[in-house]
Order: C-alpha cells, then sequence, then structure tokens
C-alpha cells in the first residue's frame, strides 16, 4: 500500500509513529505524532502501520530499553551513632591575661590581652569592657581546648582608661559531655599600676610575667553540679560507656598540617647567614606553605616559629593581616607546640 494522507504511519529508524497530514515535497511527509506535534520525516524513513500500533520489534526494543536503563541507587542514611562519640567529663578552667610585649621595659611597653581556655572542651566566648559608665565589645568567637587566644592589644593610655574586662561563654564539646554553667567573670584592674613590675607574676602560660585572672575550680564545680543531668543522665552515659566497643588510637587527623619554621629545618647550614637572610628564608617559606595549604583539605595549619626574639613571630602575623587578612589566627595549643607556634584556620 502507498502512503498517503491520512495513513498511520510508524518511524523506520525510531520508536513511535502518527498519522501523515500532508507532504512538504514529494519525498517529505508531514507526520503529527501521538503528542500533538507535526514532524517532517523523509518518506524512505515511514512504514505503514497497518496493525494500529508500533509492531513487537519496537515493543520489544521499548522494552529492551527500560531494561538496560540501571535504576537510581538509593541511599540509605544510618542513624547517628552516639557510641562514636564517647562521654568525656569536663576538667579545666577559663582565664584572661594582660601581658606585656616588654616586660623590662614597662613604661612605654603595650599590652595583649589573652584570651585562655585551659580545658577539655570548646569555649564560645563574648569579652567586654568597661570604662566606669558605659561597655563596650572587645572580642567574641569560640577557643579550641587547652589554647590562648590573643583578642586585643593596648598601649599605655587606652589600658589606663579600662576598668573592667567582663567574660562571659559556655563550655561545650560533640558527643556526650557534661553540662558545665554558663561563665561569667569579671577581670578589674583598678588599682593596677601598668609600669610596675611587681604587678606582673609569673606564669604556667607566658614566658614573661604576666595579670591573670581566672573562676576558680570550686565555683565552677558548684555550677556544674547544680545544673548537671541527674540520675537518667548518669544511666544513660554508664549503658553507652559498657556497650561502647573499644577503639583503636585515632589517627593523626590529615586536616591539620605542621610546618616547622626553625632554619635548620630549612637550610643545611645556616651559620654565615644574616639575621635577616634567615628571616626572608622562613617567610619565604611560610608562604609556599600557606599557599598550597590553601589550594587543599588542610582545614588548619600549625607554623612552629619558636619565642626567640619574636620578630618571625611579628613578621608571619605582620604578612596574614595583610596579604591574608581574611584567615583567622590564634596562638596554638601551648599543651602541644609550647609557647612558640601559630594556628591558622584556612576552612
Amino acid at each position: 500500500m502507498r502512503i498517503q494522507v491520512g495513513s498511520r504511519v510508524k518511524f523506520l529508524n525510531d520508536v513511535g509513529g502518527g498519522i501523515v497530514r500532508g507532504f512538504a515535497q514529494d519525498k517529505m511527509a508531514l507526520v503529527e505524532t501521538d503528542d500533538g506535534f507535526e514532524i517532517p520525516v523523509l518518506v524512505t524513513d515511514l512504514l505503514l502501520d497497518t496493525g494500529g500500533g508500533y509492531g513487537m520489534d519496537d515493543e520489544a526494543s521499548s522494552r529492551e530499553t527500560v531494561a538496560a536503563t540501571p535504576p537510581k541507587a538509593v541511599v540509605v542514611e544510618e542513624p547517628v551513632s552516639y557510641r562514636d562519640k564517647q562521654y568525656q567529663p569536663f576538667k579545666g578552667e577559663c582565664l584572661m591575661a594582660v601581658v606585656p610585649q616588654n616586660d623590662q621595659l614597662l613604661h612605654v611597653s603595650n599590652f595583649d590581652l589573652y584570651l585562655i581556655n585551659d580545658s577539655n572542651y570548646h569555649f564560645s566566648y563574648v569579652v567586654t569592657y568597661s570604662d566606669g559608665s558605659h561597655s563596650s565589645l572587645v572580642a567574641t568567637g569560640s577557643v579550641d581546648p587547652d589554647t590562648k587566644l590573643e583578642i586585643a592589644e593596648y598601649n599605655q593610655t587606652s589600658i589606663s582608661k579600662v576598668k573592667a574586662f567582663r567574660l562571659q561563654g559556655v563550655f561545650y564539646k560533640p558527643g556526650w559531655g557534661d553540662t558545665v554553667a554558663t561563665l561569667t567573670m569579671e577581670f578589674t584592674l583598678e588599682g593596677i599600676s601598668f609600669y610596675k613590675q611587681h604587678s606582673f607574676r609569673e606564669n604556667e602560660y607566658f614566658h614573661s610575667k604576666a595579670i591573670l585572672s581566672k573562676a576558680t575550680r570550686d565555683e565552677m564545680q558548684e555550677a556544674m553540679e547544680k545544673l548537671k543531668d541527674s540520675d537518667l543522665g548518669t544511666i544513660v552515659r554508664e549503658k553507652e560507656q559498657k556497650t561502647a566497643p573499644k577503639q583503636a588510637k585515632p589517627a593523626v587527623n590529615a586536616t591539620i598540617e605542621e610546618v616547622d619554621l626553625h632554619i635548620e629545618q630549612l637550610v643545611e647550614n645556616h651559620s654565615g647567614m644574616s639575621n635577616g637572610e634567615i628571616v626572608n628564608t622562613q617567610m619565604a617559606r611560610f608562604e609556599v606553605a600557606l599557599e598550597t595549604a590553601l589550594n587543599s583539605k588542610v582545614q588548619r595549619i600549625v607554623f612552629i616559629h619558636g619565642v626567640g626574639s619574636g620578630s618571625l613571630k611579628h613578621e608571619l602575623r605582620k604578612k596574614l593581616d595583610r596579604k591574608y587578612s581574611h584567615l583567622r589566627y590564634q596562638d596554638a595549643s601551648f599543651k602541644e607546640y609550647g609557647y612558640g607556634a601559630t594556628m591558622v584556620y584556612l576552612k
């Protein structure tokens, strides 16, 4: 039979078909598909559909196509198991400190205000200062466990106007932990002579003398006991401890990188190098390591610069402030690195 207007056809080289509504040219038919669209098709690419369908071959082909298409994978998320986050009791305290930049020349020295998280929990804080009649925000943020953080710098004139610093914050940790009371403390500076040596004391947190203020352990422990969960919380924690499998010692966190900037780690022989050449070499290593880390999956990088005269630390932080002002940094954990390391947050 000949294909003509009104004939039902199926496509030779494709699935489906339709009804011929006309001819554009001698060899081109206008076919209205079952979807209602009219498309031009070469007559040689059409077959008469005598059965009113698309034929067994097309149906089989269609079934094969569907069968060949793999189903979408269904991701089943397992519920979070708190056994992976073992209970850890709170230990420690939080302190504030005023540290002179030059404890030998106190009458001309500037002073740094530090927040010290000497505990095994994270600490989220807000620090304000009072001039006697009004309060103003100094800093807000979070401090990692066993870490001290420089949050402000004052000269002789500005610190003499501060009557007191006020700290408010909360300790926290992922997983199971103690309910620790919200910490509120006031660091009073009235009556302190910042130009006199006897105002500053030896301490375990800094090589230089400092003025420290802290909430006593007894006050914090009393508040913690009042807010701790009742017997139900104790039962839950004990059950988790008994049923939790022993875990292997965790591997080194691949998201933290350490870079030792001591000159003996960078060059074989530095005996003939001047102080300026040494610092330039260390700063070059610092920038290369930082740029490499920024393009990797590293989340934090620790630069071990040592204490010394403080010139390398000063240059390193000046470069961070000027060129990498979008990055946050602080003193690294003094329990792990002593007093000569800076941690930079990259993510």
